[in-house]
């Protein structure tokens, strides 16, 4: 029986009778070692992203191997949205393997976070989804940060698979070419994008380590309708996902102003006292501030220019809206009360907003869609728990 051959970069069974499809290659590459179908060679070369999603019922039919050929699963969550990249079925697959949480993209956070700090508050997230993990380890697959220690783990698998498992763009793909780059020294072979829904199907690659072979699994990533980034194209993306170290943006807000960030989500102060608010948002990401009476006329007439995001392409999806009330102290009709420590409310796929404890009462409005939640403040509380054992674990 031939053994199907897949695209090294997405998973894709490798086909060439229908361009239009995933895994598509010209005949003659079919031989070639290492074939990269046509989509992720376009992504690479060309950052020509084509999109395909991958729905919940291929999801779990991919991932199901884990539950079948249980092994070491690393469990890859981004620390910048990690209410967004948590997969609510991961305890079905992962039960009969061992699982480490690699919190990615550490380098994204303010350069005064500790965020060794935050390993506990992360185990108890990730457990309450009902997974028990061995560790959590923080790396920053791009910029090669923790990744040696990580290798070195991996390494020592030589009698289990290891599974790279996670939400869409949280970073599995490039973690998996920094391993390979670090235990082989081979080229990259899996295809990166900052666009989610990169990798399609269970991509599988043998490594000859130091301790002997080990083999290697990308999983696709399941997409979350709730975030931002899901709903958005390459253009807009660019203004969205953070490239750098993202730089704290404090306001001071009087009652009755307005704050847009992009055309995405906008924060209405109603009353209450002047208001300290931090954003933890893409560097890239405009944020403008207007009196209350302006904010309607102000977002008509500059939604494309000023704010820039989403474009006219992607402005639909962000059309059908609601608002959320938050309220220091709390009040019985807010969504988000906030007590004397303040806390972040936060935007999936996009960051947070950061509140102190003042009297305050005010609006955030943003799509329909979007799973806004509040937790205590990660910069200033989660991030020092270690420094200071009695800081609260909840927002009040």
């Amino acid at each position: 029986m031939t053994e199907t051959r897949v695209c090294v970069g997405c998973g894709a069974p490798l086909q060439s009778t229908d361009e239009r499809m995933p895994g598509y290659v010209p005949a003659s590459h079919l031989e070639r070692e290492d074939v990269l179908c046509r989509r992720c060679f376009r992504i690479r070369h060309y950052g020509d992203f084509t999109p395909v999603v991958v729905d919940e019922q291929t999801y779990q039919r991919e991932v199901a191997t884990i539950f079948d050929r249980p092994g070491l699963v690393l469990y890859v969550v981004d620390v910048f949205d990690l209410a967004g990249s948590l997969i609510p079925s991961a305890r079905r697959f992962v039960a009969s393997s061992d699982v480490l949480v690699v919190v990615n993209k550490v380098d994204l956070l303010p350069a005064d976070v500790g965020y060794e700090a935050l390993g506990d508050w992360i185990r108890g997230e990730v457990r309450a989804t009902g997974v028990e993990p061995l560790d959590v380890v923080f790396i920053s697959a791009e910029r090669r940060h923790g990744i040696d220690k990580l290798v070195d783990r991996v390494a020592r698998e030589t009698k289990r698979p290891v599974y790279v498992m996670g939400m869409a763009n949280v970073g599995k793909s490039t973690l998996l070419n920094a391993m390979v780059e670090r235990l082989s020294e081979r080229k990259q072979p899996f295809t990166v994008s900052r666009r989610p829904g990169t990798t399609l199907a269970m991509s599988r690659f043998e490594i000859d380590g130091p301790f002997g072979r080990v083999e290697l699994f990308d999983t696709p990533g399941l997409m979350y309708t709730s975030r931002v980034i899901e709903r958005l194209c390459g253009d807009c993306l660019k203004w969205v996902v953070p490239r750098s170290r993202v730089r704290p943006r404090v306001y001071q807000l009087n009652p009755g102003q307005a704050l847009f960030l992009g055309g995405l989500v906008r924060l209405e102060t109603l009353g209450g006292e002047r208001q300290g608010i931090v954003l933890y948002v893409s560097n890239e990401l405009p944020v403008h501030r207007t009196k209350r009476e302006r904010a309607d006329s102000f977002f008509a007439d500059h939604r494309f220019d000023i704010l820039k995001v989403p474009c006219e392409r992607c402005a639909e999806s962000f059309d059908d809206r609601r608002s959320w009330l938050v309220a220091a102290p709390p009040r019985h009709d807010a969504d988000f009360s906030l007590g004397k420590r303040g806390g972040d409310i936060v935007l999936p796929g996009l960051g947070w907003i950061a509140w102190t404890g003042q009297r305050t009462l005010a609006r955030i409005e943003g799509p329909t869609w979007l799973a806004l939640s509040m937790r205590p403040r990660l910069v200033g509380v989660l991030a020092h728990r270690a420094q200071h054992p009695r800081s609260g674990g909840d927002a009040r």
